[in-house]
């Protein structure tokens, strides 16, 4: 009896240990990121807004306001698992397959050698901006403490009028305290280049530029005219696909057929699935946003999902040469393909 539970033990390892060599994996489908860099430019009028026409001669706007504006636009390809393209390899002692690399959504990526590593998109920072001044401290204490906002209004002019004045007679060099050297001519003029920007701020208001990304994806499956991709609205930005106060953007996909040769040799008789490893040859395509009218940007790219698939046959990993894949991790095309016999 304990013989026989033995022999059962040693048959079920046995079973296991062959499926346990058969591996699952996935080709990729080629997905794109879309990366749209937005402009919010906001302005807030100043304090004395409303005396700037008649003070400084010059038309501002009253009230505050935000617009935006679409940068730059750029696609960048990812990959995703293909959920109706998953085989299983097969991979024992009858074949020379050491090493099988799949990425951590289960996509084959290298046979027999180190898979090309996948760039990561850098992440999007924004340039830094300088800290906001404070007019008021650029004020001296009889605009300060003037009896009435006009009459505030009135020294703010005046105290601009004479620091141009004063940058005038500097550069003629007909000031009465010249500066001893450029640099200290240079420091001056700066000087009163902050204070004259500071006191403008109290008519003119402050406006402010900020660059914001969102990232989208999309993943094309077929020629397509016109796919909806977003909307954008220049009082509020990227807004949702039902809000009618931002314009349609769409996608347009264009197939290109084109698609690599097989690696086997035309005219022959397919090659049985004796390996069970498949890889892709992908199509190439032409993705263009536009706004309907105006192109935002094109890009070609190779997708997966527009080419075939092709099997590897059982020659190329028998246990007489050692065959190295290295496949595109975007799209599952063959990048690098080397075999050499295997010397005894």
């Amino acid at each position: 009896m304990k013989s026989f539970v033995f022999a059962t033990l040693l048959t079920f390892l046995a079973v296991y240990n062959a499926s346990a060599q058969d591996t699952s994996y996935h080709l990729p489908k080629t997905g794109v990121r879309i990366a749209l860099l937005v402009e919010k430019t906001s302005y807030k009028p100043g304090d004395l807004a409303a005396y700037t026409q008649r003070f400084l001669k010059k038309q501002v706007a009253q009230e505050e306001s935000v617009q935006y504006r679409i940068v730059s636009v750029t696609m960048a390809p990812y990959a995703l698992p293909d959920s109706s393209r998953i085989f299983t390899a097969h991979i024992d002692n009858k074949r020379n397959i050491q090493e099988f690399n799949l990425s951590p959504d289960n996509i084959l990526l290298a046979i027999n050698a180190e898979p090309r590593q996948m760039a990561e998109p850098a992440p999007f920072v924004a340039a830094a901006k300088p800290a906001a001044d404070d007019p008021y401290r650029h004020l001296n204490q009889d605009i300060l403490s003037a009896g009435s906002r006009m009459k505030m209004a009135e020294l703010c002019a005046q105290e601009i009028y004479d620091i141009r004045e004063s940058r005038s007679e500097l550069t003629k060099g007909q000031a009465d305290y010249m500066p001893k050297d450029g640099e200290q001519l240079r420091i001056m003029l700066q000087n009163l280049e902050t204070q004259e920007s500071a006191i403008r701020q109290l008519f003119e208001g402050v406006t402010q530029c900020d660059t914001i990304q969102t990232v989208m994806t999309f993943v094309p499956e077929r020629d397509m005219t016109k796919v909806p991709l977003f909307r954008f609205s220049k009082h509020y930005g990227i807004v949702d696909s039902s809000d009618l106060s931002g314009e349609p953007y769409y996608m347009i996909v264009e197939n290109l057929n084109s698609c690599p040769p097989h690696i086997n040799e035309q005219g022959k008789k397919a090659p049985k699935d004796e390996t069970g490893i498949w890889i892709a040859l992908p199509g190439k395509i032409r993705l263009t946003v536009t706004d309907g009218q105006m192109p935002l940007n094109t890009t070609e790219l190779s997708a997966s999902q527009f080419g075939e698939i092709e099997n590897l046959n059982e020659p190329l990993f028998s246990k007489k040469v050692m065959t190295r894949l290295v496949l595109n991790p975007y799209n599952g095309g063959i990048e690098d393909i080397e075999s050499a016999p295997i010397k005894n």
